[in-house]
């Protein structure tokens, strides 16, 4: 009968799931590359929420003026016109969030799947963008 060595066989096999040179390389630079794309989301999160934050204090504090200002209007005229104020000042920040979380969004995306040719390369190329459609459903068919 013949023996069998285990510790031989268990090498054996490492050595065959063992990533080949190349692939250890890409490898790592996937990998370095997928950490500095965690780091760029982070602190375009981070970004963002410290704008939010700065528009909802500037918000309350505009408010309690406002309310403020409300309180010692003697006409209605001055307590339309003082809230008037800050209902814009409130929808101006508003938009500004919507804004901000726009460009996160754009920011995110951009960082996680980056586009597969670059901007301007059909261009380049001298294929117009409705061309390259029409040759994509002409090879699809």
């Amino acid at each position: 009968m013949k023996t069998v060595n285990v510790t031989e066989q268990l090498n054996a096999m490492q050595r065959m799931f063992l990533p080949t040179s190349d692939i250890s390389d890409t490898l790592r630079k996937n990998t370095g590359s997928y950490w500095e794309d965690q780091d760029k989301v982070l602190d375009a999160m981070q970004t963002f929420a410290n704008g939010w934050f700065e528009r909802r204090h500037a918000g309350t504090h505009a408010a309690l003026e406002a309310a403020q200002r409300m309180c010692k209007a003697e006409t209605p005229v001055e307590l339309l016109r003082e809230h008037q104020g800050w209902v814009s000042g409130a929808f101006q920040r508003l938009m500004t969030d919507g804004l901000a979380c726009q460009q996160q969004c754009m920011a995110v995306v951009g960082t996680i799947a980056p586009p597969l040719t670059p901007l301007g390369s059909e261009k380049q190329a001298g294929v117009s963008p409705s061309e390259s459609k029409a040759t994509a459903r002409t090879d699809a068919a």
